[in-house]
């Protein structure tokens, strides 16, 4: 088996591991880079609504990026969420990883709803009782969640805490030595594009979630698309697909 090429921006060391475990190698080369957004007022402006919560309040983060950059431009963060926390704040996180990424005080009272998407989120938003969502995001965040909330009758503010823009240094190696690549997010697909607008037939596009898959297959591509995002879930799949295609990996 060829060696999976890894290109989201940061933790491929996790993906690098999981399928390491499962006897297949790979190679690194990060396509986007997380850069800080050119105005931190809307994360401060965003940070202070902290304050100021009540029991129908909620913070809801979608990435594991977030609450590091977050609190990059808003040191005293932490406490901050503390006092919310007390004073009746709910959260809510996509994904157990997210969840683990913010600050211990936090950690036992957070919802992990069912999914890997933020149409999976909304969902779970819309059966409670309607009232103020607080998104800290991407700059690059899809719609689906503002959008959504504000239509059903909720308050919704949303700041950009991070960006992501693509390298400028890539250095892609030979497709032809590599047996496929796994794309974790839409704007990596699109900047995978940018350097590869058709994969070789032999080359495999395994995307995680939907809306990874949707992405790649408006570019044109067939995804092998993965439900789950923890890395050693996404690794035994890369690994099930293989077997099952012709036994391309040894059991």
């Amino acid at each position: 088996m060829k060696p999976l090429l890894l290109i989201r921006p940061d933790h491929n060391e996790a993906d690098a591991g999981a399928l390491a475990e499962v006897g297949i190698a790979s190679v690194t080369e990060p396509l986007l880079q997380i850069v800080p957004v050119a105005d931190s007022g809307p994360a401060r402006a965003l940070a202070h609504r902290l304050s100021e919560v009540d029991s129908l309040t909620w913070l809801v983060v979608t990435s594991p990026r977030t609450w590091k950059r977050w609190r990059i431009a808003v040191t005293e963060l932490d406490s901050v969420l503390t006092e919310a926390l007390a004073r009746g704040l709910n959260v809510a996180t996509v994904g157990a990883k997210t969840a683990s990424s913010l600050p211990a005080a936090a950690r036992d009272r957070t919802i992990i709803p069912s999914g890997i998407s933020a149409e999976d989120m909304l969902g779970f938003l819309l059966e409670q009782t309607p009232g103020t969502a607080l998104l800290p995001a991407s700059a690059r965040a899809r719609r689906v969640l503002p959008d959504g909330l504000t239509a059903a009758g909720w308050q919704v503010q949303q700041a950009a805490i991070y960006g992501t823009v693509a390298r400028r240094d890539v250095r892609l190696p030979a497709l032809d030595g590599l047996g496929g690549v796994v794309v974790r997010s839409a704007s990596a697909a699109s900047a995978l594009a940018n350097l590869v607008p058709q994969p070789p037939g032999d080359f495999t596009v395994f995307a995680v979630g939907p809306v990874t898959s949707g992405r790649c297959r408006d570019l044109g591509w067939q995804p092998v698309e993965i439900s789950s995002t923890q890395p050693g879930a996404v690794a035994r799949a890369i690994a099930g697909h293989l077997r099952a295609d012709g036994g391309m990996l040894e059991q």
